[in-house]
């Protein structure tokens, strides 16, 4: 079966007007700082980006289009990387980098909410620039969640698909229709959360109001961008960093069970299987770290160890990649426990990267019943999240994305070792992309620069961004010989 390349464009057409769109929130940032070079650059991308975009959407544009699968998976691959390409033209075009490379990486970065950068002196870059970056952050984390909750269960993919059935065709009509049920109040709840965070921010946190949209756009699509060098060690506030930390915590968790809260069904909220499982391990991860820090005296007060410690693990849990402290300073055991929180990542359907908690339900579950049948061979057992039994389908399907992500990152730490840095670094920056946090351990460290990979090393952390966000199936199945066969 062909792919519907006509209809692929179309998909790939919207990406460029929506990119476009960006570019006027960049040119209306330049006119407010009086940056003219700036509101030449964005007001040409905008031209540019949108006349193109909007051509190639009317020419491909037909009354019936039938999307398969393959033509999804594609769609969807291309869509990313196309707006990535897109993003880092501001960059370039404004001399802040001149390698397209570290441009792609940045833009990336920002789109993928990953938060990872390779730029310096962010104080002394454009006002508009900086505002533009954060807001493809939270823009990024807008098309995380469609993606999450409406594409990739269209697709038969994603940690939010456990319980739905595959499908081989539909009419864009139906599906458009749908997305637009789901995207609506996901819409609508992401931009009431930012607003809130945005109040909170400057009434309490006490910040300009610049910078509590800034730091709004970063917690709540935690992608963990701010706009200094020295991230939120620039503020100092106990009360900025509460702020953060729990809107890091709502980004992190299921926009779809937020349904059940707009529905006044908080007893099911409560009880539901992925959000008592997050909680309990960010609750049991929080206790070990403080402990340990503790225990080694790493800060003079109880205070500054409770203070510190609960941040940078929500820090990690979240994938939002904020820096609180000199974490790099801290116990080696430590190191493994913000490692390992930072790989599980937050819930299905938000704004978090990482496998997701959902996955690692299910493998408990896995766990449990092997155990269970070694001890009682003739039992019967069905692996469950919750009350809900999981099909040997989707088991086998979550076994298999375990299985590719630990060869991916095993391949990745092959690659970047060739820049001959050492294991802590290479390890923790492949998972660190792989589950777009943005944090690494070692050689980055609390610095957070990526500058010291070659621009090889670079572009393969690029990919390793896009393919952490797009769940690492959506990627490696286009690199199969199967998938390119028009008689499948």
């Amino acid at each position: 079966m062909n792919l519907n390349n006509k209809l692929i464009l179309n998909i790939v057409g919207i990406a460029c007007v929506i990119m476009g769109g960006t570019m006027l929130v960049g040119l209306f940032a330049a006119f407010v700082a009086g940056e003219q070079k700036m509101i030449y650059v964005f007001g040409r991308l905008f031209f540019i980006l949108f006349l193109a975009g909007g051509a190639t959407y009317t020419f491909t544009k037909s009354e019936k289009q039938i999307i398969k699968i393959r033509d999804g998976m594609l769609a969807v691959a291309l869509v990313w990387v196309v707006c990535c390409v897109l993003g880092a033209l501001p960059y370039m075009m404004s001399g802040t980098l001149t390698s397209f490379i570290d441009a792609f990486f940045e833009s990336s970065s920002s789109l993928t909410t990953t938060g990872a950068t390779i730029l310096t002196n962010i104080n002394e870059l454009p006002k508009s620039l900086i505002f533009w970056r954060l807001f493809t952050n939270w823009l990024g984390g807008i098309g995380i969640l469609i993606f999450a909750i409406s594409i990739l269960p269209m697709l038969g993919m994603g940690a939010s698909n456990l319980a739905n059935a595959e499908t081989s065709g539909q009419s864009i009509e139906k599906i458009r229709s749908r997305m637009s049920d789901s995207a609506k109040s996901v819409y609508l709840l992401y931009v009431a959360l930012t607003v809130l965070a945005i109040i909170l921010l400057k009434t309490i946190g006490r910040l300009s109001f610049y910078d509590s949209v800034i730091c709004a756009f970063g917690s709540i699509g935690n992608g963990g961008f701010t706009n200094h060098d020295n991230g939120l060690l620039a503020f100092d506030s106990l009360s900025v960093e509460i702020i953060i930390m729990v809107f890091c915590l709502l980004g992190s968790l299921s926009f779809v069970t937020y349904q059940l809260l707009l529905k006044r069904r908080v007893k099911e909220f409560l009880k539901d299987r992925e959000f008592r499982l997050y909680m309990k391990i960010i609750a049991v991860f929080t206790v070990l770290v403080l402990v340990i820090l503790f225990l080694n005296g790493t800060y003079e007060t109880i205070g500054e160890t409770i203070r510190y410690g609960v941040f940078q693990v929500i820090s990690f849990a979240t994938t939002a990649g904020y820096s609180g402290t000199d974490y790099n300073a801290w116990p080696a055991a430590t190191h493994w426990l913000l490692l390992m929180i930072m790989v599980v990542g937050g819930c299905s359907g938000s704004t978090s990267g990482g496998i997701k908690v959902i996955r690692l339900a299910v493998i408990l579950s896995l766990i449990r019943r092997n155990i269970y049948r070694k001890v009682h061979p003739n039992a019967v057992v069905a692996v469950r999240v919750g009350n809900k039994p999981v099909s040997g389908d989707k088991v086998s399907s979550i076994l298999t994305f375990i299985l590719v992500y630990i060869m991916v990152a095993a391949f990745a730490g092959v690659v970047l070792s060739l820049d001959n840095l050492d294991m802590e670094t290479t390890l923790s920056t492949v998972l660190s992309m792989l589950s777009n946090n943005g944090l690494a351990l070692g050689a980055i460290g609390f610095s957070d620069s990526y500058q010291i990979f070659s621009h090889f090393s670079r572009f393969v952390l690029t990919a390793l961004m896009l393919a952490g966000r797009l769940e690492l199936f959506s990627v490696v199945m286009l690199f199969t010989p199967a998938f390119w066969r028009p008689d499948k």
